[in-house]
C-alpha cells in the first residue's frame, strides 16, 4: 500500500513560518517504512506552495494520505492540505493525526476531507490501523480505540475515546531519518545566521528523548496529549541517536526537546555520563527543566557533558498565584541557589513567566514581575496565558466568563493564536497585559550592560540585531520576543 507522510507548510495563511524536522515524521518513519510504500511530502522545509503539493500527491498515486498536525495554532494549513489531497487523490484515505486532532476531534472530523482523525500516540497503534485500511476492515476500523470518523449515511461524527496514553507504551520508537535529507534541516539554522552576516554556527539537531509531564499546571495540554505519565525511550537508542548526528552529519549543538528531561534522574545521569565517556565535545541545550530535579550534582555532570543553556519554567513569582491558581508544584525559595550553581558553572538560565490568569490580580501581576527581577536570571520571557483546547484554564476562562462572546480557536485568528491574550477580568484586559509585557520584558532583559550581555548569550545574536529585536518587540507588544 502506498502511505504519503504530509507536513503542511507552516507559512500558508500568513502565518509566523519556522522550518525544521518536523519531530513526528522520523517517529512515523520508523514504525510504518517496512511495513509500507511510505513517501515523505514535506511542505514545511521546502516552502511547497500549494501547486507544488497538488503536483507531487498527484504523482504519489497515494492509497493513504497521513497529515501531520501538530498546532492547533496551524489548523488552516492542515486543512488545506487535506483538501488538496482529495483534489488530486479523491479515492484516498486521508488520516490526521498528532496534537490538533488529540485536543479537536470533533472539529477536525467535520472536515469531509479528512475520513479518520487520530487521537493519540503513533507508537504501537498506526501500523494497525493502517493495516485496517489495507484490508478495507471498515468493522475493525469502527471499533479502533482513540480515532474519529464520519457515518456514512448520515455523516455523524463517532469518536472512541483513546485508552492507552504513550506512557503505556511498551517500547518507544527510536527517530528514523532515512526517508528525509536530513542535511537540508540540518542546514537551515546555518543559513539563516549566515544571511544576517554573522559566523555560521555549527549544526544544531533536536531530540526528543522523553514525552509528557506528570505535573498539573493550569495552562498545559500535555495531561491530554499525554496522559500524566513519563514515556521514557531507552537510553542507548537516545545515545545512538546522538552518535548518528555528531559521527555522520557533524551536529555540533543537541537541543533536549523534552517536557520533562530528569524526572528520572538516574536515567539521565547515564546519558551525560555516556556523552563525556563518548567524547563527542559538543554543546548541549535543554529547552526546559523542572527546577526541584535541580542540584549541584546533577548540573555539574550535564556541565561537563556540554550543557551551555537551559530554559526553567517559573510561571509565577507570586504564592498564591503559583500554588492556588496554577497548580505548580515549586517552591521559589529554592531558585536563588540554582541561579547561583549555573552562573558558577557558566549555564546560561532562560526563565518562563505566564502573566495574566483569572482570578490574579494587578497588583499579583506586578509582584511576579518584580520577582522576576530579583532573581537575575540569564534573561526571562514573560507569556500572556493563553487558553488551549482542552486545559484546566480554558474551563477556568470559561466559568470564570472571562473570554470574549465570539470566542472560538478556529474560523479567523481574532481570539485565538500564539502569543495573544484573550482573557478579560476587572483586573486586566488583553490589551493591557501586552503593552505590561513588551515594556517590562525590555526593561528587565537589558536594564544594565552586563544583562544585556547575557541576554545577547542567551539569543547568540549581535548587538546590532538586540537593538532591532527590542524595538519591533515593543512596537508590536512582545509578539517578536
Amino acid at each position: 500500500m502506498k502511505v504519503i507522510l504530509a507536513v503542511a507548510n507552516y507559512a500558508w495563511f500568513d502565518k509566523r513560518p519556522w522550518r525544521g524536522v518536523t519531530t513526528s515524521v522520523p517517529i512515523i518513519a520508523a514504525i510504518l517504512k517496512d511495513k509500507f510504500d511510505l513517501r515523505v511530502i514535506d511542505a514545511n522545509v521546502n516552502d511547497y506552495c500549494e501547486k507544488e503539493v497538488e503536483d507531487r500527491l498527484k504523482r504519489s498515486d497515494a492509497d493513504v494520505v497521513l497529515i501531520t498536525a501538530l498546532s492547533a495554532e496551524y489548523f488552516k494549513a492542515y486543512h488545506a492540505m487535506a483538501r488538496l489531497t482529495k483534489k488530486v487523490l479523491p479515492d484516498a484515505v486521508v488520516v490526521m493525526g498528532g496534537v490538533y486532532p488529540t485536543v479537536c476531534p470533533e472539529h477536525v472530523i467535520e472536515d469531509t476531507n479528512i475520513d479518520i482523525a487520530m487521537i493519540g500516540h503513533a507508537e504501537e497503534r498506526l501500523d494497525s490501523l493502517l493495516f485496517l485500511i489495507q484490508n478495507k476492515d471498515v468493522a475493525g476500523i469502527k471499533k479502533f480505540q482513540g480515532i474519529a470518523y464520519r457515518r456514512s449515511m448520515t455523516n455523524e461524527p463517532v469518536i472512541i475515546p483513546l485508552e492507552k496514553y504513550i506512557g503505556d507504551v511498551s517500547t518507544m520508537v527510536k527517530p528514523d531519518y532515512s526517508l528525509i535529507d536530513i542535511d537540508k534541516y540540518l542546514d537551515l539554522g546555518r543559513k539563516r545566521i549566515a544571511n544576517q552576516n554573522m559566523e555560521p554556527k555549527g549544526r544544531t539537531a533536536n531530540i526528543i528523548s522523553s514525552y509528557g509531564c506528570p505535573y498539573n499546571c493550569l495552562f498545559c495540554a500535555t495531561r491530554t496529549i499525554s496522559g500524566t505519565k513519563v514515556a521514557y525511550r531507552p537510553a542507548d537508542d537516545v545515545l545512538e541517536e546522538i552518535d548518528f548526528f555528531v559521527k555522520e552529519k557533524q551536529v555540533e549543538t543537541i537541543i533536549f526537546l523534552d517536557d520533562c528531561m530528569l524526572a528520572d534522574k538516574e536515567r539521565a545521569k547515564y546519558i551525560f555520563n555516556e556523552i563525556i565517556r563518548r567524547d563527542y565535545n559538543i554543546e548541549i541545550q535543554i529547552s526546559t527543566v523542572a527546577a526541584w530535579h535541580l542540584d549541584r550534582d546533577i548540573l555539574e555532570l550535564m556541565k561537563k557533558a556540554g550543557l551551555s543553556k537551559l530554559g526553567i519554567s517559573i510561571e509565577s513569582g507570586n504564592e498564591r498565584v503559583l500554588h492556588k491558581i496554577i497548580h505548580k508544584p515549586l517552591n521559589i525559595a529554592m531558585i536563588p541557589k540554582i541561579v547561583s550553581l549555573c552562573r558558577e558553572f557558566d549555564v546560561l538560565m532562560r526563565a518562563n513567566f505566564v502573566i495574566g490568569f483569572p482570578g490574579e490580580t494587578w497588583d499579583e501581576i506586578r509582584d511576579s514581575l518584580r520577582v522576576a527581577e530579583e532573581l537575575d536570571f540569564d534573561m526571562i520571557d514573560i507569556h500572556i496565558a493563553t487558553v488551549l483546547p482542552k486545559t484546566d484554564l480554558y474551563n477556568l476562562a470559561v466559568d470564570a466568563h472571562s473570554l470574549p462572546a465570539n470566542f472560538t480557536f478556529f474560523e479567523d485568528d481574532i481570539n485565538f493564536g500564539f502569543g495573544k491574550g484573550n482573557i478579560t477580568t476587572d483586573e486586566f484586559t488583553p490589551n493591557e497585559l501586552a503593552v505590561l509585557r513588551a515594556y517590562e520584558w525590555d526593561r528587565i532583559n537589558f536594564s544594565t550592560p552586563e544583562r544585556k550581555a547575557r541576554a545577547m548569550r542567551v539569543m547568540n545574536i549581535t548587538e546590532e540585531e538586540l537593538e532591532e529585536h527590542r524595538k519591533q518587540t515593543r512596537r508590536h507588544c512582545g509578539m517578536y520576543f
